[in-house]
């Protein structure tokens, strides 16, 4: 099983198992392996499984992949235990993952047992015992009335659906099958600490002061293993902890919670006594592992039934923001003689980032604004949101279309939106001087369609394109205007469309643009139609990466 481990940036510690034969590495939200971090490209590398073997090859990004400190330039074969780089975040793949291994101490050889614990970490070991035991193996061993108590045990905890309700009652079942215990701790390990979910005590007073073997913990969890000490006051075998004395631990067992579905451990269960008459067997081991496997199962089904819970109510919660997000786009196109309007909007995900509006002004004059957001999903539809409010707000008030994506920009900067950027492209279109004046924020330019020479060309220059909105405050915007005749149509898109990518890696690009608006009718319905099926065309068999948005006018002939 191959798999990759972040060992420095972000998501340390956790690992992604390299499944199929493809897999994207990147910012976007629907990359395999998601690199949340702005300065990686929205589809940086991919590696690739050809054969038995993986390879990493760097999707062209902006800062380069390196693999042991090399940047690479080419496919490369990926070995076992090589670093790859990316921005700052740091991997390692394993073509064999190494598996935790028990100390050598813990093997049940008496001449290797540890010294004192550290403060707060203490164990004593007697034996270890591996954790799995099969059913068939314990019903051939156990009387049956503990069996009996094992199966009511069983069929109680599988009928709680609720992880806060599930654990405490693991420990009050243990309680009632081992008597001998004076205390139980169910344990997790969480952001790398472990924090003890329930803790009880024969006697209430006590749970205040209880407290557990780190050491211990984390080895039972590492390996897999269960751990008995029979009696660990008086085993000569080995030097008990200061800890151990202060608690008056006599005896201990401890087993782990395992993941049914990969083998991990999702925790512990500790049992221990403090009566020098009381102790634990093999026997109580043996019943504690089944009733830790049965645990195991009614936990991680918990588990599923509250995420599943949860995702149902995110999933209510992302309709209606989208429904809420629909509401701010026009509802419906203007009507003017001698005009003609197209709009299409696609989130990539439930909600998006997009924006485009159709604002009436004085002077038989209308805005034509479209807008992409740095991002997607629920943070990109907000600002969102913002944008939509704030262009009309500054449109219908400032002198000029200059002046109103200036300060557009400057209420994006008082938002202090510092990892928020937008790109806008703003027109007014003047009906009766059959005029349009373009601002440009570090948009794509609107793309005209003059019908006299059949010909396309950009409505405004790459020099006259300003930085997107957020970028820094108090900076001035250019404008430019051109004329529209008969048949003349402008069409203004966002990056989804131009940057649509299909399975083998191909963006669609201007090119494509501009081969599905020149064939066929000429008119803004006509040609918006044929440059989205164009696009889904083109993707087909891939999700889409990136919102797709389409504003299309057009002087009639």
């Amino acid at each position: 099983m191959a798999l990759i481990e972040f060992v420095k940036g972000s998501n340390v510690g956790s690992r992604v198992e390299l499944l199929g034969d493809r897999m994207v590495m990147g910012r976007n939200a629907d990359c395999a392996i998601q690199l949340a971090v702005p300065a990686v490209s929205r589809e940086h590398a991919v590696i690739r499984k050809i054969g038995n073997q993986f390879f990493i090859e760097d999707k062209q990004s902006r800062n380069g992949t390196e693999v042991n400190s090399a940047k690479i330039t080419a496919r490369t074969l990926l070995k076992d235990g090589n670093q790859i780089a990316i921005c700052g975040i740091t991997m390692v793949f394993y073509d064999n993952p190494p598996m935790p291994k028990l100390p050598d101490h813990m093997m049940g050889n008496p001449e290797d047992a540890p010294g004192e614990d550290d403060e707060k970490d203490s164990s004593v070991v007697s034996a270890t015992i591996q954790a799995s035991i099969s059913s068939q193996q314990f019903f051939e061993t156990q009387p049956s009335e503990r069996l009996t108590l094992l199966f009511e045990v069983g069929t109680e905890l599988t009928q709680t659906m609720h992880t806060e309700d599930l654990l405490p009652k693991i420990i009050d079942k243990l309680f009632q099958v081992f008597r001998q215990a004076d205390r139980g701790f169910i344990i997790f390990r969480e952001n790398g600490k472990l924090m003890a979910k329930v803790v009880r005590t024969r006697r209430a007073d006590d749970e205040d002061k209880a407290r557990f073997s780190r050491k211990i913990v984390n080895l039972c969890m590492d390996s897999g293993q269960s751990i008995l000490s029979e009696d660990a006051s008086s085993d000569g075998q080995f030097d008990m902890s200061q800890s151990i004395a202060d608690c008056r631990i006599r005896s201990m067992v401890v087993a782990p919670l395992v993941n049914r579905s990969d083998g991990t451990s999702l925790g512990v269960i500790q049992l221990d006594t403090q009566d020098r008459l009381k102790r634990f067997t093999q026997e109580d081991l043996n019943l504690l592992k089944a009733v830790a496997a049965q645990a195991g199962v009614a936990i991680e089904n918990a588990r599923m039934h509250e995420s599943l819970v949860e995702r149902a109510g995110l999933e209510r919660d992302l309709e209606t923001a989208k429904r809420v997000q629909k509401s701010f786009l026009p509802k419906k196109f203007p009507q003017h003689a001698g005009y003609e309007f197209f709009a299409y909007y696609e989130s990539a995900q439930e909600v998006g980032g997009d924006y485009y509006d159709f604002i009436p002004l004085p002077n038989n004059r209308v805005g034509v604004m479209i807008g992409d957001v740095a991002g997607k999903g629920v943070p990109a539809a907000l600002l969102m949101a913002k944008v939509s409010s704030d262009a009309r707000f500054c449109t219908l008030t400032e002198p000029t279309l200059s002046d109103a994506v200036s300060k557009l920009n400057d209420l994006m900067q008082e938002a202090g939106l510092l990892d928020r950027f937008v790109t806008f492209s703003a027109c007014v279109l003047d009906i009766a001087q059959h005029t349009v004046t373009v601002v440009n924020a570090g948009h794509q330019p609107p793309y005209i369609y003059r019908a006299a020479t059949q010909t396309f060309e950009d409505g405004c220059t790459r020099r006259m394109t300003g930085l997107p909105l957020g970028i820094a405050e108090g900076i001035p915007y250019d404008s430019t205007t051109f004329n529209l005749a008969p048949g003349d149509v402008v069409t203004l898109i966002t990056d989804g469309v131009s940057e649509s990518q299909s399975v083998d890696d191909k963006e669609f690009g201007m090119s494509g643009v501009n081969a599905s608006l020149k064939v066929g009718p000429m008119t803004p319905a006509e040609m918006g139609k044929r440059l989205v099926e164009a696009v889904h065309r083109h993707a087909k068999g891939r999700k889409p990466h990136d919102d797709l948005t389409v504003v299309i006018f057009s002087r009639l002939a």
